[in-house]
């Protein structure tokens, strides 16, 4: 089964559970954050669970041809090199059937596919693509940075061996200069990187276009690898911002074109003089024997180029450096002692899990053969029986669940233990080893920070001690003469002659009470002011859906004052961007601290609503069904509507007809509500017919509802693709579907998610025409081009939408045009084997052999659609069987 994740969508690797995010700059349509490559595409996985490091981890998915075991040993030989500065991606666990046996077997694309960290920043092939402008200093840092870096690995006998622009990562220049995770530039890619203890790999690049030397034709592996094309980028870096190097490059990726290399063409000649005019004749120098070298060897080292650079620039670089090794903490979890393992294992036999405290026992026995007498101890008990010495697998969550069990005991030290033990398992991957880490050392502040506070304690009961020891002084002196002092005027009348006398300044006092009364209260009424406007602003952030604005918002009013309107609030916010778990254990924890009451039908529906939408809808259930108890609220129907769909989920198809059934239809809208379930159940179970009747009598019921127009109109042209519907029907389903869509773009005629369902059932109908001979179908791809420009208006771009309009050209016989959008796809999306697969079906009809055969060879080659790659083949066999080709 092909692996083909949608935003939300949820994925389990080494025991985490991790989303599928959005994709940041496509608006109004949800695309996985996805980024394509030579090898294969890199999404980004949100983790909720972590602390701070790797919230966000890459997962790298291996086209066919480039998956293979030999990514295990990689990720074992890369481990020591991702230390190292500017290779973070060398730090990588491996998705190993094994160890993930029914992900694999659902989806084997994902086989060896690798988890790495998700490093922020935009490529210097970005910065290139978007003629980013970038200041003198900027360029100089981001140049000499890069030179350091491949010094350093120069230096340790590394190279990458398939340097580019989209293989260069630029945190420095990224939004988020928030910490020091990464260096400020990173190496990506790193398959083929050469190191003295890696096997070379079975194929090689043969050098990025605009990169590689004239002599490099197959790929290199050897420790100079780096040495030209990391020349080239150096000039690049240096001279990027001078106006007329970004205006004249070659293409979006490359300042030279592929054809230009070595050649003394008008962009050598002008780069060369910028490079000299920014950093000097050395710099010059240097790229022109890179440019007219005959082998790698001639080119300049990394180390020559760094040293050209001003004394000024390197130290920043080196502070930089040092910043960033010192940010990033060292392993905390050295190797733990015989002493810490055997308490560990007798705190797991005191909890009663026998088969985690014999792993550890197991563990001793083999790793500390030199402590003899605790090793004799253990075998007696092995001898004994006590022991079983069958192989288990190390499971981290023995480890967590005992950790938490000291926790909560207040034993920080035991917790402390299991959690660094944990961290050793040799099942874990690098983000929960990090995780683990930051948890113990949080762990030994916690602990430090309460040895002190018992110091602190133990000094001042001395203190306290010493002084009882001293004599105290009289408490009062006694009157030895007998006599009794005269007693003043009873309390009423001293009151009365204060008063008389201090008249003027009992009034200024009652004054000066009246107004800092007066002043508690205005500032009360200010403060409850401002902390309705904030919640205002909120809300309208919110319905403006800018989540981060709403929450900011949210978050201030909350620290004035928090209230279950406000929690509930933030939980929305959070489900709303996509982080259904941070909002599941964000209510829990309310709910635990008693700051929610038990009582809260909007909670409990939210947490449902975060695990429905994480497809988890046996956890939904019991939240959904808590949501329902009480009084009845504005969430009602769709508690209702997400408990039955949920049921259905589960195969529970009997509780969910019998909730649909007791349901009382008193009005219109009650009774469209109702009908629309059916719907919805019906089409779960795949009975489309009569979910399509439950669906129209939902519309006709309460008009202009989105949800019921958009299920009836998706469920129109499913079926329509099918053969189970006639002529007939077909026609006047497209046309109803066609009028509810305007109808709804008559409400909002900007809305994305309409504008898109139109364009589909505009093409779909016209196919439909098209093939009957009908030319009717020539006015409905017209109109179907309509709606998808004005997605294009209204600046939403991605490859599907400009491939559909390129179709729709083609089918409008604008040649011309059409060829003007399939260029700009591939030049926008230069690996997606199925634009090539468009383009080269364009070219066939046109007669264009060659250009097609060089299209769909495209398509066989990065096999990301077995089916489009299978009928490549054949349409490249019949011309040859024609001879055309």
């Amino acid at each position: 089964m092909n692996f083909q994740p949608e935003v939300g969508e949820t994925i389990r690797l080494f025991g985490r559970k991790y989303t599928f995010s959005k994709h940041p700059a496509v608006e109004g349509i949800d695309i996985p954050y996805g980024q394509e490559g030579r090898q294969g595409t890199v999404y980004q996985l949100v983790d909720e669970q972590a602390r701070t490091l790797h919230r966000y981890v890459a997962f790298k998915v291996f086209r066919e041809r480039f998956k293979s075991e030999r990514q295990i040993e990689l990720a074992k030989k890369f481990q020591k090199y991702a230390g190292g500065y500017g290779l973070s991606a060398c730090l990588r666990s491996v998705i190993e059937q094994q160890s993930h046996e029914k992900l694999v077997s659902q989806y084997e694309d994902l086989q060896y596919s690798v988890l790495m960290p998700w490093i922020e920043g935009p490529t210097w092939a970005d910065i290139l693509l978007e003629e980013r402008a970038l200041t003198r200093e900027e360029c100089l840092q981001i140049a000499c940075t890069f030179a350091y870096i491949m010094k350093e690995m120069e230096e340790a006998g590394l190279a990458h061996c398939d340097l580019s622009s989209s293989n260069v990562l630029i945190p420095y220049l990224s939004k988020e200069k928030v910490d020091h995770s990464f260096a400020d530039i990173e190496l990506v890619d790193i398959e083929e990187l050469y190191a003295p203890d890696v096997r070379k790999p079975p194929v090689l690049p043969g050098g990025s276009p605009g990169y590689a030397a004239d002599y490099v034709r197959d790929g290199v592996w050897t420790a100079n690898a780096d040495r030209f094309a990391g020349a080239v980028l150096l000039a690049e870096m240096i001279a990027w911002h001078h106006d007329s190097i970004r205006i004249e490059k070659a293409d979006d990726m490359s300042y030279f074109a592929a054809e230009e290399m070595q050649k003394k063409s008008e962009r050598y000649r002008k780069i060369k003089v910028v490079v000299q005019d920014t950093l000097g004749e050395a710099a010059a120098e240097l790229f022109t024997r890179a440019w007219e070298s005959r082998n790698l060897k001639e080119c300049p080292s990394f180390a020559e180029w760094f040293s050209v650079f001003p004394r000024s620039i390197k130290e920043v670089v080196i502070n930089r450096k040092q910043a960033f090794f010192q940010a990033k903490k060292q392993p905390t979890s050295s190797l733990l002692s015989v002493e810490s393992l055997l308490d560990i294992a007798s705190t797991f036999e005191g909890l009663g899990n026998k088969v985690a405290a014999q792993r550890e026992y197991r563990y001793i026995v083999s790793h500390f053969p030199e402590k003899k007498a605790v090793v004799e101890e253990i075998k007696l008990l092995l001898s004994e029986g006590k022991v079983n010495m069958e192989p288990q697998r190390w499971d981290l969550a023995d480890y967590l669940e005992a950790a938490n069990q000291m926790e909560k005991l207040e034993e920080w030290e035991k917790a402390l233990l299991f959690y660094a033990r944990g961290a050793q398992l040799p099942s874990i991957d690098f983000a929960t080893k990090e995780e683990l880490e930051i948890i113990v050392e949080e762990l030994r502040e916690k602990i430090r920070a309460r040895q002190q506070v018992i110091t602190t304690e133990a000094a001042l009961q001395k203190i306290l001690d010493e002084k009882q020891k001293k004599p105290e002084a009289p408490a009062c002196v006694p009157n030895f003469s007998g006599k009794t002092k005269k007693q003043g005027p009873f309390l009423m009348e001293r009151v009365w002659q204060f008063s008389v006398k201090r008249w003027k300044l009992l009034l200024s006092l009652s004054c000066a009470f009246l107004i800092g009364g007066l002043l508690i209260w205005l500032c009360n009424y200010t403060a409850e002011k401002k902390w309705r406007e904030l919640i205002q602003k909120g809300t309208e952030a919110f319905t403006r859906q800018n989540y981060i604005e709403a929450e900011g918002f949210i978050r201030k009013a909350m620290d004035q004052k928090p209230t279950e309107d406000l929690y509930t609030k933030m939980a929305t916010i959070y489900i709303s961007r996509g982080y259904h778990e941070q909002a599941i254990r964000y209510l829990e924890d309310l709910f635990y601290e008693k700051k929610l009451s038990e009582k809260n039908q909007e909670a409990h529906y939210l947490i449902g609503r975060a695990y429905f939408l994480l497809n988890d809808f046996s956890n939904a259930i019991p939240y959904f069904e808590k949501a329902r108890k009480g009084e009845k609220s504005i969430y009602e129907q769709d508690v209702i509507r997400d408990l039955v769909v949920s049921y259905a989920r589960t195969n529970q198809y009997a509780k969910a007809n019998n909730m649909v059934h007791q349901l009382k239809a008193g009005d219109l809208v009650s009774k469209a509500f109702i009908a629309n379930l059916k719907g919805e159940l019906f089409e779960l179970q795949g009975k489309d017919s009569e979910a399509i009747e439950e669906f129209k009598n939902a519309v006709a019921l309460h008009k202009g509802n989105e949800r019921y127009i958009k299920n009836l109109v998706d469920l129109y042209i499913k079926k329509n693709k099918t053969n189970q519907v006639d002529d007939t029907t077909k026609a006047r389903t497209y046309e109803e579907a066609i009028s509810l869509m305007n109808e709804l773009l008559k409400e909002d005629f900007t809305n994305i998610d309409y504008l898109n369902r139109l364009g589909q059932a505009y093409y779909d109908y016209g196919l439909y025409y098209e093939a009957k001979g009908n030319r009717r179908y020539i006015n409905l791809f017209q109109q179907s081009l309509i709606s998808y420009n004005q997605i294009i208006d209204l600046g939403i771009r991605n490859e599907e939408i400009l491939l559909n309009i390129g179709i729709l050209y083609d089918k409008l016989n604008q040649k011309v045009k059409a060829e003007s959008i399939y260029k700009q796809v591939l030049k926008e999306y230069p690996n997606s084997g199925h634009a090539y697969f468009v383009y080269g079906l364009f070219k066939l009809k046109e007669k264009k052999y060659k250009e097609a055969l060089t299209m769909l060879q495209k398509v066989v080659q990065l096999n990301q659609n077995p089916s489009e790659a299978a009928i490549a083949k054949e349409r490249m066999k019949e011309m040859k069987a024609k001879k055309l080709i």
